[in-house]
């Protein structure tokens, strides 16, 4: 059974939440559900998501740009003494 739930927030909070998951394909109220889900089962408020560094950001666009390029990339490894006997050998 579906119920409304009417909440003050921040108007252009709102805003931006609701063009940002339009934007991802998702209603604003699915992820609101999927929040307070995560809140029942885990029992914790997360208040900030961190906002990466300009130099995390670099390196994750550098690991994405080999990915793509299949470069800087080890494995697959079927198992993990394969992975470790690799990660030995560097």
């Amino acid at each position: 059974m579906n119920t409304t739930m009417l909440i003050k927030t921040d108007k252009e909070l709102k805003q931006k939440a609701q063009k940002l998951a339009k934007e991802m394909g998702l209603p604003l109220g699915t992820l609101v559900n999927n929040y307070l889900r995560s809140f029942i089962i885990d029992r914790q408020v997360i208040f900030n998501a961190p906002i990466p560094n300009k130099k995390t950001v670099a390196a994750i666009e550098s690991a994405r740009k080999d990915f793509k390029t299949g470069e800087n990339i080890s494995g697959p490894f079927s198992t993990a003494k394969e992975a470790i006997t690799y990660l030995k050998s560097l």
